[in-house]
């Protein structure tokens, strides 16, 4: 389902009728206090005008909408608020701009909600195909697989697929979905999930990473381990347990160059140590998901 059905009306209604042109290049929908709502598409953007809604958003709608959005329990999506973002049915992500309520240091939820940015996850076929072909060429073996790109690069959605075509291809892939984004959980698919992740795929929803990564170990014996958004020092030393247990890893973590990505002491030891057998880079420009640079680290020769 579209992420903006999840809203209620009259944003529901009006953003049907608009986005009826627009809607399979959506990628953004955001509202912010004081200002009208504004679409952000592949190569496009504009603000939505419609009769049914108001010239701007008014702090009490955001409210009304945060709370229909966590189903009339905030309290319930606190993990999830703490980190400053909602993850819809279908693997859609909302983000969440407001005042952190903190506790001794830490943020332990957001209050006072001042924008939100409803993210439109779509699945999207070929590219994962496409790059597999190319780093198998030659009877090349892919191995480990690491996808870098700065936000909005088409990470996740270069993940998914890439998991789609190894799952189709008999390997025992197990997808640790932290977020609920890459299989799409509770979307409208025969499997339950949003999108189709390959025949020979299980999905771990809303594991953290390191937690997800020993359950795959202990119990689902996996060929393949993917992951999304590396991070946290506990994310590196789960990427080595998975490694040293004789599992390849798949993974993506934000970066804007290969410089960006070796500043970080932890990925840093990762690829040196040979956690990965290849870096792949992403762009946003001129489209999502464009493949900039591929380096296999046994030589970091470009192919």
């Amino acid at each position: 389902m579209d992420p903006w059905h999840y809203l209620p009306n009259p944003w529901r209604t009006a953003l049907d009728e608009v986005l009826r042109h627009h809607d399979t290049t959506l990628e953004e929908i955001r509202f912010r206090i004081g200002r009208p709502v504004h679409l952000y598409g592949a190569g496009w953007n504009q603000p939505l005008r419609h009769a049914l809604v108001p010239d701007r958003v008014l702090p009490a709608e955001l409210d009304r909408i945060v709370s229909i959005l966590t189903d009339h329990s905030v309290y319930s999506r606190t993990e999830e608020l703490r980190q400053g973002y909602l993850t819809l049915p279908g693997g859609h992500r909302v983000g969440i701009a407001g005042r952190a309520v903190n506790d001794g240091g830490q943020v332990t939820t957001v209050r006072q909600v001042t924008s939100l940015n409803i993210r439109v996850a779509r699945a999207v076929q070929g590219p994962g195909e496409q790059l597999y072909r190319r780093l198998t060429a030659g009877d090349r073996r892919m191995g480990s697989c690491l996808i870098v790109s700065p936000p909005r690069g088409g990470k996740t959605t270069l993940l998914r697929d890439l998991v789609r075509v190894l799952g189709d291809d008999g390997r025992r892939v197990v997808v640790i979905d932290e977020r609920s984004e890459i299989a799409g959980f509770g979307g409208a698919g025969a499997s339950g999930f949003g999108f189709d992740l390959g025949y020979h795929t299980d999905v771990l929803d809303g594991w953290p990473k390191p937690a997800g990564i020993e359950v795959a170990l202990r119990t689902l014996g996996p060929d393949v381990i993917a992951v999304d958004e590396l991070g946290a020092a506990a994310d590196y030393t789960a990427v080595w347990q998975a490694r040293y247990s004789g599992v390849e890893v798949i993974a993506t973590v934000h970066a804007g160059s290969l410089e960006e990505l070796t500043r970080r002491e932890d990925l840093r030891a990762l690829m040196s140590g040979g956690a990965f057998d290849v870096v792949v880079f992403l762009s946003p420009q001129p489209l999502a998901g464009t493949i900039t640079e591929i380096l296999w680290w046994g030589d970091l020769r470009p192919s």
